[in-house]
């Protein structure tokens, strides 16, 4: 036989092929670890996709948390708690005659915009007077 050793006997790996109990067991080992290995693969990315999707969550009521902070130092002011008592409660000071117009909105004086009145425009010798003697014209 011409795989034979000199001495006589078989090569290792042709004595391991006559062993088929042998091969199917590290067949089944192997898929084993493939097939677990597999799965802590899928599990790891499935935890940080999980993950990311909460801090995304967090982040998000963090900044609804910093608006309703915002939004509550807004109306602790006293104007405001005062409104709201007016408003809500019908609170009224001593002496006051409470009128309901019904349908009428107040306005907020963060909603009035004031016009500034533009200056009054110099005609071309009253700014020559003002450059040389620094004085207008009345």
């Amino acid at each position: 036989m011409r795989n034979q050793q000199p001495d006589g006997t078989r090569p290792f790996w042709q004595k391991l092929i006559r062993w088929p109990a042998f091969l199917v067991a590290n067949l089944a080992l192997f898929l084993l670890i493939g097939v677990s290995t597999v799965r802590e693969t899928y599990r790891g990315y499935t935890v940080e996709r999980e993950i990311k999707a909460l801090e995304a969550q967090a982040e998000q009521m963090e900044g609804r948390k910093l608006k309703l902070a915002e939004m509550t130092q807004a109306i602790v002011t006293p104007d405001k708690v005062e409104l709201e008592a007016r408003s809500r409660l019908g609170w009224k000071k001593e002496g006051e005659k409470v009128y309901v117009l019904a349908g009428y909105q107040p306005v907020a004086a963060e909603d009035v915009v004031v016009a500034a009145v533009p200056p009054r425009l110099l005609s071309n010798p009253e700014l020559w007077m003002q450059y040389f003697f620094g004085s207008e014209k009345p």
